[in-house]
């Protein structure tokens, strides 16, 4: 039997252990640096760019100026640095498209597009002041992922897995769900330079399938039989780890094997959403993203570290431009698709006591221009990429609820109250789970590598 034979017979085939990871296996828990106030992460990343003018920044004054050109208000230096392909000086001012409301005691403003996420706001911190350093979409998606505009450092979920290790031993430590490819493709998720156990397993959440695919083994082969062909497989492997000390990628394909093994039995259980009451399932809805919901919720219960939904990867659905749909449209349905599975995700980690120890965080790689684009023939009102100035928000996990920090200016242009960089952002991820983002380094080509790089500063003020 050759060797590509014997690895289809285990069932754990080539494909199978890309996709589970390369490898996702287990890590012991490690020790934070300082008491965490949350435990583990879920990460909601809408691809594209979702617009902070129509979601969360409320800004009225925008229909002052409602009409004007762009370059009536802005300095050609204002209007430089978004997307280089498009020319912004005759871009004229749009208002907001939606109504804003201010719900919850304290009074936080959103838009009507969000009429359940509007329901939780009182454990939602709104950061209004997030800047990063480019419009264009694959290396807005980078930055936040990473903290770096080049591919090839690890992702914020493989530095997590570093510095803390895995809660299970029969799952991996960190898992992506996806509804497509995004911009950036995989390198939002890969380890980098750490070691292959840190690159995120890519998950499956729809109905009839196999959570890793290729995970089950040939019928034919009892369980006993695999795991004597995967023992002798893993004695093979450690034979020649010997002989080749200090090669992390043989480790990661060792400990691979063995995490494929201990899935086909516990992937089955966690993922399997026929557990859950009808209750449940009419809280969360029906749709992909509300699987993909409910399923973080279950991962994070058995012991998963931190859990990314990417949505709208496949077309960069939250990308508004006046040729892509227009910006009605556009985020009318995103938020229609994603609204109730937000919602339901916070209110049951709350009422299970899930939601202190998780940090629900929502983002994307840029927000929106508060002019539109030039019109060309045909196309709709839409909005040019924007890093300047847009918003995210986090729940949970130690973070304080029901308020806003920071402030752009009264056009959404500029971060002009306590401004919130990237690296702030990830350095306070990072802080929550008792990590310090300066002491959390990787020693590779003789640099201590890390993802704030030399920047970030917590965000004190947002924690409870």
């Amino acid at each position: 039997m050759n060797r590509r034979s014997f690895i289809r017979n285990l069932g754990l085939s080539g494909a199978s252990l890309n996709s589970i990871t390369s490898a996702s296996a287990s890590v012991k828990s490690m020790m934070p640096h300082q008491t965490p106030r949350a435990k583990n992460v879920i990460f909601l990343f809408m691809c594209g760019g979702a617009s902070h003018l129509e979601t969360f920044d409320h800004k009225p004054e925008l229909k002052k100026y409602a009409g004007k050109k762009a370059s009536e208000i802005f300095s050609k230096e204002d209007l430089d640095g978004f997307n280089p392909e498009k020319s912004f000086e005759n871009s004229r001012i749009i208002p907001p498209v939606f109504d804003f409301k201010q719900h919850g005691q304290c009074g936080s403003w959103v838009s009507e597009i969000y009429p359940k996420l509007s329901e939780v706001v009182d454990d939602i911190c709104f950061i209004k002041s997030l800047h990063t350093d480019s419009a264009i979409h694959s290396v807005g998606e980078t930055l936040m992922h990473t903290g770096h505009g080049k591919p090839g450092f690890p992702s914020i979920g493989s530095w997590v897995t570093y510095g803390l290790g895995s809660k299970s031993n029969t799952l991996p430590p960190y898992i992506v769900l996806k509804d497509g490819i995004s911009t950036a493709g995989d390198i939002v998720f890969q380890q980098g330079m750490l070691p292959g156990r840190h690159r995120a397993s890519v998950a499956i959440a729809d109905r009839g399938k196999s959570p890793f695919p290729y995970l089950s083994p040939d019928p034919k082969i009892s369980r006993q039989d695999q795991y004597n062909y995967l023992e002798n497989l893993q004695q093979l492997n450690r034979a020649h780890q010997k002989k080749h000390i200090g090669q992390s990628e043989l480790m990661s394909r060792i400990e691979s094997f063995e995490m494929a093994y201990q899935l086909q039995s516990s992937a089955l259980g966690a993922f399997d959403l026929n557990h859950e009451p009808k209750s449940i399932h009419k809280l969360y809805g029906e749709n992909l993203f509300s699987r993909h919901c409910l399923t973080a919720r279950r991962l994070i219960e058995s012991g998963v570290r931190f859990v990314e939904i990417l949505d709208g990867a496949e077309g960069r659905k939250w990308d508004a431009h006046g040729n892509r749909g227009g910006l009605i449209n556009n985020h009318r349905s995103n938020a229609a698709r994603t609204d109730q599975g937000i919602a339901a995700l916070i209110i049951d980690l709350k009422s299970r006591g899930l939601l202190e120890e998780t940090l629900v965080v929502w983002a994307t790689e840029f927000g929106r221009t508060p002019f539109e684009e030039e019109r060309k023939k045909k196309s709709e009102l839409g909005r040019g990429h924007h890093h300047k100035g847009f918003t995210l928000w986090m729940a949970g996990g130690g973070v304080r609820g029901g308020i806003s920090y920071g402030q752009t200016d009264e056009l959404g242009m500029y971060a002009v109250k306590n401004p919130v960089s990237f690296h702030d952002f990830h350095a306070t991820i990072l802080h929550l789970l008792g990590l310090n983002h300066e002491r959390l380094t990787f020693r590779h080509n003789s640099r201590d590598v890390r993802l704030t790089d030399v920047f970030g500063n917590v965000i004190h003020d947002v924690i409870g």
